[in-house]
């Protein structure tokens, strides 16, 4: 869909192919009702475009400095539902990436049969969605609510598949915890997903009033949608994705519940080990011990093969210990 140009305006029109259109052409036209005229915003415009914009969809001041992206770096920016006469607004956080900090806000104006959208950097899923409508005329039978229940959908998707990524990292690290002999970086990795995981928490908890309002058929019925349960299927899916990145966080618990089950068991292994070689010092310690002692011994003293043989039946013990312990799987 996106070229080098800031602005991208696609007609779809329920009786004929659907066609890109200039600024000019599209402020001049009058949809009907089998047609839709979707503005998409990426970046900046000049002042004139949205003086133009705004003059032709009568927008007002908030609406029109989200289109023209001063609210992006607004501190504290929160998503935000609102009814403005023949139009609503929708601003919300696409495709969050766990990696990273900063998120994209998507702007979403519905009004009748027009929708724009704004966002600051390329939104793969708009992409998406435009190459699986490019070719579909009954798109132009659609109404603005509709079309922005599609985007909003295409929204909850990216939150799933944030979910899913965390979730592959952590069946990772569960993997080389349980195949590792060593894994104490393993504790950090995990520290990592946690934190993302309570990052992404936190930023789709910031939504739930926003989708709860979009799920309302008063909202439904104000935006004048033909289909009210649209926004109310999206507003479902919501929900599922706000429970995914809750069940998520207990699978982290769990994997931090496998590392430290794998620490206790290295462990055991080490004070197993220490501990057969105890019992292995003992014997010589204790022969050491009594030959050491200030009395008389009923060996020669002068003869070379007592020596031979207590180092023989030493060794000899230390073996059968050795034996006995693998025999019961102690090493």
């Amino acid at each position: 869909m996106r070229d080098d140009s800031a602005l991208r305006i696609r007609l779809f029109d329920a009786d004929r192919t659907d066609t890109l259109l200039t600024l000019e052409e599209a402020l001049r036209l009058t949809p009907s009702e089998r047609q839709l005229v979707w503005f998409d915003i990426e970046g900046p415009l000049s002042a004139d475009d949205h003086a133009a914009i705004r003059r032709r969809f009568e927008l007002d001041d908030a609406t029109d400095r989200a289109l023209a992206g001063e609210r992006d770096e607004r501190s504290g920016a929160s998503p935000e539902v609102g009814l403005h006469g023949r139009y609503f607004h929708v601003r919300l956080v696409a495709a969050p990436d766990p990696q990273r900090r900063d998120v994209t806000w998507l702007d979403l104006v519905g009004g009748p049969n027009v929708v724009i959208s704004r966002h600051a950097e390329p939104l793969p899923l708009l992409e998406a969605i435009d190459e699986r409508i490019a070719a579909d005329a009954t798109i132009g039978e659609l109404d603005a609510p509709e079309f922005v229940a599609s985007v909003l959908d295409a929204v909850v998707t990216s939150y799933l598949a944030a979910v899913d990524g965390i979730e592959d990292e952590v069946d990772l690290i569960d993997a080389k915890a349980l195949g590792r002999e060593r894994f104490d970086d393993l504790f950090g990795e995990l520290i990592d997903v946690r934190r993302r995981v309570g990052r992404l928490r936190r930023l789709l908890a910031r939504h739930r009033e926003l989708f709860a309002i979009l799920g309302r058929r008063e909202f439904a019925h104000a935006a004048a949608a033909a289909d009210p349960d649209s926004l109310q299927t999206v507003s479902a899916r919501f929900e599922t994705a706000l429970s995914s990145v809750e069940e998520t966080r207990d699978l982290v618990l769990g994997s931090f519940e496998v590392l430290m089950t794998r620490t206790a068991q290295r462990t055991n292994d080490v004070m197993r080990i220490l501990t057969v070689a105890t019992v292995l010092a003992l014997p010589a310690t204790i022969v050491a011990g009594f030959l050491g002692m200030n009395v008389t011994t009923p060996l020669p003293d002068k003869a070379g093969w007592p020596f031979w043989a207590i180092v023989i039946g030493i060794v000899t013990l230390e073996a059968v210990i050795v034996l006995f312990a693998r025999w019961r799987r102690w090493i």
